[in-house]
């Protein structure tokens, strides 16, 4: 984004941007930037918080009024409201069980419950359902040349949007209970307690010595989070 800002400048356009890794934008110094103190993928801080995610916003947009010198960084001023743990929460979904197949099954109320909750989901990367999607997962963990839920894409591809699939269907269903779980709270439950998580790891082990570079390239680095591996 750094570097598409420095051409959108080029063209005569003003570029402002959200930077979640302030190396990276110290490094690359676009035109302008507003530094936010977030975890990785939420750049306008927590999901379901509309008003705050508004301010972050105005925030950046507002550098493009200023006048300071090209690769400036803002630090944004306020820490994620969602960051401190709630002590009261109990996770509402049921972890581990027979097989990933069976905890998809038991999850699946839950899931339902939240987008009829927040009427939205981002699962769906993988155009194909939750059980296929997980069923691929648990059957390339073993196998890499097993048989996809759908052509026209390569097999890690695949696994990569699966395994992102599985990930979000399980992180919504949380917010199908009472309480408000900080991010940490919902990572932990999730790589720490359920099969999905124990099946994306497996995958994780197994792409670092695969034959398939584009595994290697996804699977090893992508698919699981560094606090996480």
């Amino acid at each position: 984004m750094s570097a598409l800002a420095h051409w959108l400048e080029e063209e005569g356009i003003a570029a402002t941007l959200i930077a979640l890794v302030r190396p990276h934008a110290e490094k690359i110094r676009p035109p302008r930037a507003l530094w936010v103190p977030f975890e990785l993928g939420r750049p306008l801080g927590p999901p379901n918080d509309a008003a705050f995610q508004r301010k972050v916003l105005a925030a950046a947009l507002r550098l493009l009024d200023s006048a300071g010198p090209p690769g400036t960084i803002v630090d944004y001023d306020e820490d994620d409201p969602d960051g401190a743990d709630d002590p009261n929460w109990v996770c509402p979904l049921p972890g581990g069980g027979a097989d990933l197949a069976a905890e998809v099954a038991a999850v699946r109320p839950h899931y339902d419950r939240a987008v009829a909750r927040f009427g939205r989901t981002t699962v769906g990367l993988s155009d194909v359902s939750i059980e296929l999607a997980s069923a691929f997962l648990a059957a390339y963990a073993v196998d890499e040349s097993a048989e996809r839920p759908r052509t026209g894409m390569a097999p890690a591809s695949l696994m990569r949007f699966c395994a992102d699939d599985v990930k979000a269907y399980y992180l919504e269903a949380l917010g199908s209970g009472e309480g408000s779980p900080s991010s940490r709270q919902m990572m932990d439950w999730f790589w720490n307690q359920t099969i999905a998580a124990q099946t994306i790891k497996t995958i994780m082990n197994g792409s670092v010595a695969s034959a398939d570079k584009q595994r290697q390239a996804l699977g090893a680095k992508s698919i699981v989070p560094g606090a996480y591996q």
